[in-house]
């Protein structure tokens, strides 16, 4: 029940995502989805059917939040049509995402034999820093977090991939803020704190199904880790804008 709760929580996450950046997202998700379609056979095919539920819960989860993204976004449509790209340039395209090289080497250290992510201790400094808007110190606590290359290396990698996206957006938080006051809009604060708070829960959902992903991946099949892009956690605003 515990874990259903979980699940549940992540899909509720997802949909909010989606209402959010449904234009620029519904692609990302079709794309993603067709992605966890192809491999999941060929993980199936490697790991004995063990690595179904995983690749299921993933394609689950990204068929609600498409169903989702076919809605309009009203609360961003105003931001959009100004030129503001908010929850767009937050972002990476699948196609970034590593190639499927089926079986590998297994890693050199079990699972259990790396530090622990400390998931709950994490959560409350993020949650700390949010309240109090250090976005950037948000960023920087990331960046710190995610340099432990033990600990996010073979493992945890939803975890890791969560953690990007919260960098991300937690960067881009004051320009997309300043941006609007420029042009005289409604400050998009309120709404883009909701949206990292629901990634901060969605931590949750992350670290459940890299536990659950690990006996695999402690084989050397690289599920989840090779099912996510890299997200970087800072950009050049203004040049990304000129692409918008």
């Amino acid at each position: 029940m515990y874990k259903m709760r979980k699940i549940l929580l992540f899909f509720t996450i997802i949909s909010g995502q989606i209402i959010f950046a449904s234009e620029c997202f519904s692609e990302h998700l079709k794309e993603a989805i067709e992605q966890n379609r192809q491999r999941r056979g060929l993980y199936a095919s490697i790991s004995n059917n063990k690595s179904k539920s995983i690749s299921n819960k993933l394609i689950f989860a990204e068929k609600i939040a498409h169903f989702y993204s076919k809605g309009l976004n009203k609360k961003l449509r105003s931001y959009r049509e100004a030129g503001i790209p908010i929850l767009c340039l937050d972002f990476i395209e699948m196609s970034k995402s590593p190639t499927y090289l089926g079986k590998q080497a297994p890693p050199t250290l079990m699972y259990n034999e790396i530090d622990s992510i400390g998931a709950k201790d994490l959560k409350k400094n993020l949650k700390e820093m949010l309240s109090e808007d250090r976005f950037h110190h948000i960023t920087d606590f990331i960046e710190e977090e995610l340099s432990n290359e033990i600990k996010y290396g073979p493992y945890n990698c939803l975890f890791k991939h969560v953690l990007e996206s919260l960098g991300r957006t937690s960067y881009l938080t004051p320009y997309y803020i300043e941006h609007a006051k420029s042009l005289g809009l409604k400050s998009p604060q309120k709404l883009l704190k909701n949206y990292l708070k629901m990634n901060i829960s969605a931590l949750s959902f992350a670290r459940y199904l890299d536990k659950k992903a690990s006996s695999l991946q402690e084989k050397g099949i690289g599920i989840l880790c090779r099912d996510v892009p890299h997200i970087p956690l800072r950009l050049d605003y203004e040049m990304e804008l000129s692409k918008y």
